[in-house]
């Protein structure tokens, strides 16, 4: 061969190989358009590839819209809005949505009660409904859970025992809690009625009290719910009857309010006997943090209590808030969300923000805390003896009776 004849060879070996590595990085690193089939339309595309060719998408931006993974969102309007800052929930889940490339619509109901209704009818009709539910309990999960509407999922962050609470199928995650409780403001009571309350309140002392308290509606009220059922709990352990309990109570005089509201507004009204009210350990810290806001010390006015069995140990009765993934919904991006709720950056927003107790025992509570009773200051929570699947059962009877005795 002569060697013309080489130089020409080596010319067209050396542009192949120039031309190959031309194509190999624009695969590799560079912009290419891909045609990608999906059901019902085909798209042409742009995608950038930093190492090697994607031929699996999992829950990331979609590749044949383009667009970020979206999860539905409902929440009762006022979760979170009770504190400085009432849209301090709404500039989280921005947070969140800008550190995971989710996107998150948000939709607000009147209540829980509404919210979950709402879900249970868009998936009877066969229409989109939520990935997510804020703010349910241990009734309306049940109702979740007999429409076969749950996804189980609890988050690993949780407290243990309030999971149980919530739901002991353990297939909602605990957002946060209260403990039910007797708060009284010592100012407006005698040295036998401070001292009745200075450590628990017997079965027998809540019925010599109930001349000086106010407490909720069952039918309209949660708080009057649960202070409903925890009444039951207790009196199952005494070994009496719950209707004998409130009927005695009713004739010492104990007066009920609609909701909780209501509740406050006559523990509060000038000249009211009624010192004592049904609501939540959190309430002295709330109180604490008002003084302080206005100048004054960190300290509360009013102060809280629980219920205490004859035997002398305190037990309690946690109204639990939980976060539910529903059927259907983009699961890892929906427990991703999950997880975020009961992270620090958002558990610690829960007690300025809703006034509740956060449901991550790891989140530092603000110093005014140090005034309201939490689960670990009862030696029992009584949740337990009245599972979700006998309230769901039974609630309606049980407050039908209730209003038989009270109006009575």
């Amino acid at each position: 061969m002569s060697r013309s004849a080489y130089f020409i060879a080596g010319v067209l070996v050396l542009a192949i190989i120039v031309l190959a590595s031309i194509y190999i990085g624009t695969r590799s690193s560079g912009v290419s358009t891909t045609t990608i089939t999906v059901p019902g339309t085909t798209r042409t595309v742009a995608t950038t590839v930093t190492t090697t060719i994607i031929t699996t998408v999992t829950e990331a931006p979609s590749v044949a819209t383009g667009k970020p993974v979206e999860l539905r969102v409902y929440v009762y309007e006022d979760f979170m809005a009770w504190g400085e800052d009432p849209e301090i929930f709404d500039k989280l889940v921005k947070e969140f949505e800008s550190k995971t490339g989710t996107r998150v619509v948000v939709e607000r109901f009147k209540g829980a009660k509404a919210m979950v209704s709402q879900v249970v009818a868009e998936a009877k009709a066969g229409k989109p409904t939520a990935d997510i539910v804020i703010g349910v309990d241990s009734v309306t999960v049940q109702q979740l859970k007999s429409e076969g509407l749950l996804e189980c999922y609890v988050s690993p962050y949780a407290a243990e025992e309030l999971v149980e609470a919530l739901d002991p199928d353990k297939c909602v995650t605990p957002i946060d809690y209260g403990l039910i409780a007797l708060v009284y403001d010592p100012s407006r009571l005698t040295d036998e009625q401070k001292a009745m309350l200075s450590d628990g309140v017997t079965i027998d002392e809540l019925v010599e009290l109930s001349s000086v308290i106010v407490g909720e509606d069952p039918a309209q009220s949660s708080t009057g719910v649960n202070y409903l059922l925890y009444t039951i709990a207790v009196s199952r352990l005494e070994g009496i009857d719950w209707r004998e309990l409130w009927r005695n109570m009713r004739d010492k005089g104990f007066y009920v309010a609609g909701t909780w509201g209501d509740a406050y507004d006559e523990f509060f009204r000038e000249g009211s006997k009624r010192a004592i009210v049904v609501s939540y350990g959190t309430d002295p810290a709330y109180s604490a943090w008002y003084s302080a806001s206005k100048g004054g010390e960190e300290k509360p006015s009013i102060y809280a209590t629980v219920l205490r069995l004859r035997n002398g140990s305190l037990v309690g009765w946690v109204q639990v808030e939980g976060v539910a993934i529903i059927k259907g919904a983009k699961l890892e991006a929906a427990k991703k969300f999950v997880d975020w709720l009961l992270s620090p950056s958002v558990q610690r927003e829960i007690p300025t923000s809703q006034w509740m107790l956060p449901a991550n025992y790891n989140v530092k509570l603000p110093s005014f805390y140090r005034y309201a009773l939490t689960a670990r200051d009862v030696d029992i929570l009584l949740n337990k003896l009245i599972p979700g699947s006998e309230v769901s059962e039974k609630l309606e009877d049980w407050i039908a009776e209730w209003i038989k005795i009270m109006s009575g």
